[in-house]
């Protein structure tokens, strides 16, 4: 067969094909059309089931079937890359939106090297995760490619790492792009990647007409009005506030990637809800001293946070299974609110627990000054990013805020029964809370 004639076949296939996909018919909301012009990064933030994934779909299936980037038998090399491999997996067959599914004969296959999706006219699209080190490796031996979409590409775990592999390898065909959905989380890495971006559609989770309109009040019901729901229903990066307390930068540097190998002890905090806002639940340990500055000073890791608007037995559940969960020294809670309440919650749940009633006799600001201290001398680890807490430190405004910040008044409680802000062995004397 001349090259002539397989060039005419393909086509032939790919605008078959094309015709007989259930995406044909599908028509593009304002925030799912592709920018105009020659762009190299579109960046598609919203929030929860607003759309992003099926824009991103869309996009790569009319990329994959459209003029090759390429001469032979193989038009497009393309890379969908997501948190982790099995979610590239999930964005690449196993979702109802698919690129597996958006296209009849593509198949998700086996081969050397690892999982692609083989397209019907020859095409192919490879598939990584950005969690570990061997992930991004396998990024920068994984070959060139015409174009890449980047799946929730704020919550990569490795994301300057795998975002720098990846754009070494984005120089095939006359326009090499690539395409980012995700729900924007304010990390100083995805920040700066964000600001590369030629092009950002935004949409909330209310844009998309197409969603279940129960889910969605559900969502809302939970949500809205809550720092979480800014940014997983509105799709908003939560920036930080004026006059907070704490900034990315300050939670950021003392980081750690996985869990202390050692711990001294452990405290789950429950803030009971006041009205219809979350219960805050948040654990938090006391490590082994470290040597700071000629000093063994004490240091602290935030371990897990689970906090959401619950009903009683809701929070008080879920507080008990973080406790066994974590074999946790003890659970204190906030009585100011409920009272009594929050004891007999915790104990009707399970009596064996190790509970402590604590009272608020001083303002927020007042609590959370010291724990703030702990941060800028470095001493504070959140294992992983909680991004829900993060976003509620940066923009809580002692003494200004109209909302109680109930995930940094369980963080606090819980940092404070560690001995967080009151004399230490050595000498170090802090305000106590």
């Amino acid at each position: 067969m001349t090259l002539d004639l397989f060039q005419q076949r393909r086509d032939y296939l790919a605008e078959l094909q094309a015709e007989q996909s259930g995406y044909q018919q599908w028509t593009r909301l304002a925030h799912q059309e592709p920018p105009e012009g020659d762009w190299f990064f579109w960046l598609l933030e919203g929030g929860r089931g607003s759309g992003k994934t099926v824009a991103a779909v869309s996009y790569m299936r009319d990329h994959l079937n459209g003029p090759p980037c390429l001469t032979g038998s193989i038009p497009h090399r393309a890379s969908l890359i997501a948190p982790t491999i099995g979610d590239a997996v999930e964005s690449a067959e196993m979702n109802d939106i698919s690129l597996v599914r958006s296209q009849p004969g593509a198949v998700l296959t086996q081969a050397r090297g690892g999982s692609l999706v083989r397209w019907p006219n020859g095409s192919q699209v490879r598939l990584f995760g950005a969690y570990t080190k061997e992930d991004y490796e396998r990024l920068r031996a994984g070959g060139n490619r015409c174009i890449v979409w980047a799946e929730e590409l704020a919550t990569w775990r490795r994301l300057k790492d795998a975002w720098d592999q990846m754009m070494f390898g984005l120089r095939i065909g006359p326009r090499p792009r690539v395409i980012g959905s995700t729900t924007p989380k304010p990390r100083p890495e995805y920040i700066k990647i964000r600001g590369q971006a030629a092009h950002i559609s935004r949409a909330s989770t209310a844009d998309n007409p197409h969603l279940n309109r129960q889910q969605r009040d559900a969502l809302y019901e939970l949500h809205d009005g809550t720092a979480l729901g800014k940014q997983e229903l509105h799709g908003e990066l939560v920036e930080e506030a004026e006059g907070a307390l704490w900034s990315y930068e300050l939670i950021h540097a003392a980081r750690f990637d996985d869990p202390p190998a050692t711990i001294a002890r452990t405290v789950v905090a429950v803030d009971p809800p006041g009205g219809v806002t979350e219960a805050g639940i948040v654990a938090c340990a006391l490590l082994p001293e470290c040597r700071c500055d000629g000093e063994r000073l004490p240091h602290f890791a935030v371990l897990a946070d689970r906090s959401a608007k619950l009903s009683p037995d809701g929070w008080g559940s879920r507080t008990v299974d973080l406790y066994h969960e974590l074999t946790a020294d003890r659970v204190v809670g906030e009585v100011n609110f409920g009272g009594d309440m929050v004891d007999a919650v915790i104990r009707n749940t399970d009596s064996t627990v190790a509970y402590k009633s604590v009272r608020a006799s001083r303002g927020k600001r007042q609590r959370a000054e010291p724990v703030k201290a702990l941060y800028e001398q470095g001493r504070v680890h959140h294992v992983g990013t909680f991004s829900e807490l993060e976003a509620e430190m940066v923009q809580w405004v002692p003494d200004e805020s109209s909302w109680s910040p109930n995930r940094v008044d369980a963080l606090v409680w819980a940092l404070t029964e560690l001995g967080a802000g009151k004399t230490g062995r050595l000498g170090t004397s802090m305000v106590a809370v």
